[in-house]
């Protein structure tokens, strides 16, 4: 087993940590791959991680069945392809173009404020938990890409659980609400539109499924976490 990714799941962990690591899972597919990255979704690992793990939450299981012919399309795909061929596709869709690339992965070029003004409520929300950038992720990754959503995601997903463990009803309300207001201020907002736009535009079987997971993931979690929150929200009402 290469050692690209987190320790595997088993239905004996929570919902939030599952919820934790498909974020996890997401963000690590649409990440510039090493040679070594691009064998797992060749071979077909990546993908055994990711329909597992779906598989064990029940707001998003049926994406397995649904996708699961397609799933047979990628592989298909990627057998024939080489890493070099794959990254120069992966470049002239996400980097490069003129005025701009055909699909790139950042926020502020889906919405209609500016793209400073996104950057910089995101990165309002990393700050306020105690994150930052790093200078490694940095150099390619900025505060709006895909990449860093997805695990910034990631990390309330996995705060949610730690309070689930601890019982603590106050910091669960706070990180559920954290979630809430991200997933509809931000990835709600626009990975959908990013989407529509790789699979009409570009035909990179790997990442046209990967967006589809994710557009739809991102929205049943949305109703997820609407959901879980509402019992927080009756019981600050009051009588």
């Amino acid at each position: 087993m290469n050692n690209v990714f987190l320790t595997p799941l088993s239905a004996n962990h929570t919902e939030s940590i599952n919820r934790s690591y498909l974020y996890k899972l997401l963000s690590f597919g649409f990440r510039y791959p090493t040679s070594e990255t691009f064998k797992t979704f060749q071979n077909g690992e990546f993908f055994v991680r990711l329909w597992d793990t779906i598989s064990l939450l029940p707001h998003v299981k049926f994406m397995k069945t649904e996708q699961a012919e397609q799933g047979k399309n990628v592989q298909n795909d990627l057998g024939k392809s080489t890493y070099e061929d794959f990254v120069v596709k992966l470049i002239q869709t996400f980097d490069i173009g003129i005025p701009e690339p055909p699909c790139p992965p950042y926020e502020g070029f889906y919405r209609s404020k500016s793209r400073t003004a996104v950057m910089l409520e995101v990165t309002e929300f990393y700050r306020h938990f105690g994150l930052a950038m790093s200078k490694r992720d940095g150099k390619r990754e900025l505060p709006d890409h895909l990449c860093v959503e997805l695990e910034f995601l990631h990390f309330l997903a996995f705060k949610e659980s730690q309070t689930r463990i601890d019982k603590d009803s106050k910091s669960l309300e706070g990180y559920l609400l954290a979630q809430k207001d991200f997933l509809n201020r931000h990835p709600a907002q626009w990975v959908p539109k990013f989407c529509d736009s790789l699979c009409n535009r570009v035909d990179i079987p790997f990442y046209n499924l990967l967006a589809r997971v994710t557009a739809m993931f991102i929205t049943h979690e949305l109703e997820l976490i609407t959901s879980h929150i509402k019992p927080f929200l009756k019981k600050n009402e009051g009588p």
